[in-house]
């Protein structure tokens, strides 16, 4: 997985404001450089996916799209977007940290994994994203591809308990018992069947030296993926999502998600401000 890097006033308080801005001290709103979205996107058997339409939205507004192009063993990228970006926040375009969902339409075919939540980037930046898009025709959200070739490894080797006693797949579940369920290893994708395997652990967690409000959390996450990090207190075990940071210092940009594309494995470090002195944290598959 190589780096890589998605209110209201009343009318009549808007229109008050209005009135007490003159038009010198509004900033003007400036198109900027495009935030570029590409990547391969392939199927359940690696295959490029020939004739798809790849969109970005911003909410329900459609910033880009564009089609899927020839795909071979060689070719770098089969789809590519270009995302007007702005400085001001309005609808046709994005600002940088907002989150835009990508949408992958094969017309017929329902596909699973394809729609994803992206943090926008700086103007101007590329994302490189690769997707595995999967043909779905269970109730599960799981490819089609993998449930049969669960079936059949689970036939081969007489697992028992897996499915449950009319051969239904249990998302919910957790075989392995590595506190992570049946669906999120398949969203991660780890083994349901190795307890160590599970890719969404915190491997540690600190406080940062020069910054005692701020917590180093350590994770290794799985390929294609977008991780939120929540935060509950051990009183009220009712997690939340809470922004993190990819540096510790103190200005440093918060991000809501972490898109790890299709970087090679390795473990990663996010910055939390911490939150009184009991608290629980986790990371969450999207």
């Amino acid at each position: 997985m190589s780096n890589m890097s998605s209110a209201g006033l009343t009318s009549l308080v808007s229109c008050l404001t209005l009135l007490c801005l003159s038009p010198a001290s509004a900033a003007p709103t400036v198109a900027l450089p495009p935030f570029i979205i590409t990547g391969r996107i392939i199927d359940a058997r690696g295959a490029g996916l020939q004739s798809a339409e790849v969109r970005v939205r911003k909410g329900e507004t459609l910033l880009a799209r564009g089609n899927v192009g020839s795909f071979d063993a060689d070719t770098s990228a089969n789809y590519a977007l270009a995302v007007p970006m702005s400085n001001a926040d309005i609808p046709t375009a994005a600002s940088t940290g907002d989150a835009l969902t990508l949408e992958i339409d094969a017309g017929a075919d329902t596909y699973s994994d394809t729609n994803l939540t992206i943090t926008a980037a700086n103007p101007g930046r590329t994302l490189k994203l690769n997707i595995r898009a999967a043909s779905c025709t269970n109730p599960y959200g799981v490819s089609d591809a993998y449930l049969n070739d669960i079936r059949l490894y689970v036939d081969a080797c007489g697992i028992d308990g897996f499915f449950d006693a009319d051969g239904n797949y249990r998302p919910n579940a957790d075989f392995d018992g590595d506190g992570v369920s049946n669906f999120s290893e398949y969203l991660a994708g780890t083994d349901p069947f190795d307890p160590d395997d599970a890719g969404l652990r915190i491997l540690s967690w600190r406080s940062v030296e020069d910054n005692p409000d701020v917590m180093e959390a350590t994770c290794l996450p799985g390929p294609y993926r977008s991780y939120a990090a929540e935060r509950a207190a051990t009183s009220a075990p009712q997690f939340e999502l809470v922004p993190h940071q990819l540096s510790p210092e103190a200005n440093a940009v918060r991000k809501n998600y972490l898109n790890t594309g299709n970087e090679d494995p390795e473990v990663r470090a996010i910055y939390l401000y911490k939150e009184g002195s009991s608290s629980l944290y986790r990371l969450r598959l999207e």
